[in-house]
């Protein structure tokens, strides 16, 4: 195993991106994120944790400007990861979304180089059983990605916000080669995952999720994707011996109240510290 620090403001793509921010010695944490979107575009609100954090801002497989070539999905986010971790040594992996599942099956594969894992809002649906919900969900969006390779991409993000219950989907402003990588994905509910297996990495683990309620959360999409969600949520915490923590009433870009997030990821990452054995203390 190689143990390099990270060339602060570097940027890499092969394959996807990442940016590196703050100080090479600081701890380092991976932030990933969910579909159809971009590093640069989904945690503007935590580039202030680089004053005491190696960041590693990543534009996952597929997403990135210069990495139009990969294919996007959790196959290509796993590689990337144990390459990344891999050359510069441990990190904490914070992923939204559709990223979850990548994160997760790096930590089977490389527990000694996953400190910790924050999980925002993870669409893991296959980690549930007897819940009609969740398996409904679950089998829509099988059945969407597998109708996917005949829409373009902007009719896809539509019929993917139907699909997670939108009564009246929002209209996104997303770059196209985002629409297209999240077209070309393969959903996160269909990796290999499992309970025993997440348990067994025992890997310090939080899982955030957004809360719904108020009028400007839609009423379809709250009670679908967020029902589903929380039941994964609750699944999962369950298996990791971690935790759960709602923020109100964030929905699902949770990380954009600034404020409450960083305060989550602080806390997840004081009280890894406060239990790390310092005496064989690992760089991340």
């Amino acid at each position: 195993m190689r143990h390099t620090d990270p060339d602060s403001g570097s940027l890499t793509d092969d394959p996807g991106a990442v940016l590196w921010l703050g100080a090479p010695e600081h701890p380092r944490v991976l932030l990933l994120h969910d579909i159809a979107m971009t590093g640069s575009t989904s945690w503007l609100g935590q580039l202030r944790l680089a004053d005491d954090l190696a960041l590693g801002i990543v534009d996952r497989p597929g997403y990135a400007i210069t990495d139009r070539a990969s294919n996007a999905g959790w196959t290509a986010d796993a590689r990337m990861l144990l390459d990344l971790l891999d050359r510069n040594g441990p990190a904490h992996l914070v992923a939204h979304g559709g990223s979850a599942a990548g994160v997760l099956l790096a930590a089977q594969l490389a527990p000694t180089l996953v400190s910790s894992i924050v999980l925002v809002e993870p669409p893991l649906f296959q980690l549930v059983e007897g819940s009609s919900l969740v398996e409904d969900l679950a089998g829509s969006l099988v059945d969407l990605y597998d109708r996917s390779p005949q829409m373009e991409g902007e009719e896809f993000l539509r019929e993917y916000q139907t699909t997670l219950g939108y009564l009246e989907p929002p209209r996104l402003d997303v770059p196209e080669r985002c629409a297209e990588a999240a077209r070309n994905e393969t959903p996160a509910c269909q990796a290999p995952l499992d309970l025993e297996a997440i348990a067994a990495t025992r890997t310090m683990t939080t899982v955030v999720i957004g809360g719904r309620d108020g009028p400007r959360h839609d009423p379809g999409e709250r009670a679908v994707f967020g029902g589903a969600l929380w039941r994964t949520a609750e699944v999962l915490v369950e298996a990791a011996d971690g935790w759960l923590v709602p923020v109100e009433p964030a929905g699902h870009n949770v990380q954009r109240w600034t404020g409450l997030f960083n305060g989550v990821l602080r806390r997840h990452l004081d009280t890894w510290w406060s239990n790390l054995d310092h005496s064989h203390a690992a760089a991340g």
